[in-house]
């Protein structure tokens, strides 16, 4: 693996024309973080406060609303008009008020007036980055692009190695606090549901994940002993259940569907000693558990004995392991992880990676039975124009270097 120690650079500079609105952010308090940096630099900021709160604004920029959030679209588009406003800055494309925006500036567009969105998300590379991007993400990202595209990029010739920050850090107690907050207010902003718009019981949910992540350690020791170092493996991700990638960016609608087709397909492949592997997700560890659901399709289909479930594992390990055959999912960002490593990767879902010379194009079948090898020449490619123009090597709670990426302009 091409290693070195230069950092990665996001060179897509935000230039920042006007008065800027900030709807929903992620829990805690960056973006009213975003919104100091951006007024001590002259540019005037703007909040729209929803009943769900968000710590960290002065009163004097907050907007109020508190209505049914299906009429919002009126007081957008009236503020967006008073306020002058330039910028609007969301987190994802799933809530409501976010789908507005999106549509009010595509129609502000059409009347020649220029309004830029700039779209926040955990990072596509975990777990050191960020993501920003300007019209759409994951699904709808505008790096979904084809493989010509990438293939005329310059590649990188060693890869970056980001910078890590630590996991304790201060500003968390404002995402616990925010978190709480919102379990507790009853306004609606999504319609499906999300961890922005949490239920109360969901308290106690991410208090079980906490706990359950040092009992799986113990009571799963052996099973992953067994797993990893005995016979080759394909290893399976699963995404979030609530995840909108799975929802609306693959032909699944349950992670229950997509557990039966890869147990189904990997049974009518018929391989001799190889696993077949499912690793739950941890933000999903308290909310649900499919290892149930796992044995009993795996039974059905008399694998059972090939078919494993397990919980935290560190994916380096995982993907560094000569006993790894290739990686099954639908578009989790652990996709981005198996290429870095040249696992072969078969994506069931859409997202930026899923072209000819990454990804497996033919059926899941064929690919247990034969994966295709990674094109590293065009994964260099790939990954140094989504790293250069989407992520930023940071995090929502700590540092962020708001200098390096937004470029204010002068009054």
């Amino acid at each position: 693996m091409i290693k070195s120690l230069n950092r990665p650079n996001f060179k897509r500079k935000i230039h920042i024309k006007g008065n800027c609105l900030f709807l929903v952010g992620p829990i805690g308090t960056f973006f009213s973080r975003l919104s100091n940096y951006l007024e001590v630099n002259g540019i005037s900021t703007y909040k729209i406060s929803f009943p769900l709160y968000e710590f960290g604004f002065r009163k004097s920029k907050r907007i109020y609303y508190s209505k049914s959030i299906y009429e919002f679209k009126e007081l957008l588009i009236k503020t967006l008009i008073e306020k002058n406003i330039k910028h609007i800055f969301m987190y994802g494309n799933l809530l409501i008020p976010h789908r507005y925006a999106l549509e009010v500036v595509e129609d502000f567009k059409k009347k020649g007036i220029e309004i830029y969105t700039h779209i926040f998300e955990l990072g596509y590379i975990r777990p050191d980055f960020v993501t920003l991007e300007d019209k759409n993400i994951n699904y709808k990202s505008s790096f979904i692009l084809n493989k010509d595209f990438y293939f005329n990029q310059e590649p990188y010739t060693l890869l970056p190695i980001p910078k890590r920050y630590s996991r304790f850090r201060v500003r968390k107690i404002w995402k616990a606090i925010t978190f709480i907050n919102h379990s507790f207010t009853n306004y609606k902003i999504v319609e499906s549901e999300h961890k922005l718009q949490p239920k109360p019981i969901f308290i106690w949910f991410q208090l079980k994940g906490f706990l359950l992540k040092y009992y799986f350690g113990l009571s799963e020791y052996k099973l992953k002993k067994r797993c990893f170092n005995k016979q080759f493996f394909f290893i399976v991700i699963i995404q979030v259940s609530s995840d909108s990638q799975l929802t609306k960016g693959s032909r699944f609608k349950s992670n229950e569907e997509f557990i039966y087709k890869v147990i189904n397909d990997f049974a009518r492949a018929k391989l001799d000693n190889v696993n077949l592997i499912f690793k739950h997700h941890p933000r999903d560890r308290g909310y649900i558990n499919y290892n149930y659901f796992v044995k009993k399709i795996s039974d059905k289909f008399c694998i059972g004995n090939k078919v494993f479930y397990i919980h935290d594992f560190s994916l380096t390990k995982i993907f560094t392991n000569p006993k790894c055959k290739g990686t099954v999912l639908i578009n989790s960002t652990v996709g981005y992880q198996s290429l870095y490593h040249s696992i072969p990767l078969k994506a069931l879902g859409i997202s930026a990676y899923n072209i000819n010379g990454l990804t497996h194009h033919g059926s899941l079948i064929s690919f247990f039975k034969k994966p295709n090898f990674v094109d590293k020449l065009l994964f260099r490619k790939f990954y140094k124009y989504i790293i250069e123009n989407s992520q930023i090597n940071s995090n929502f709670d700590g540092f962020f270097p708001f200098q390096n990426v937004f470029i204010c302009a002068k009054k």
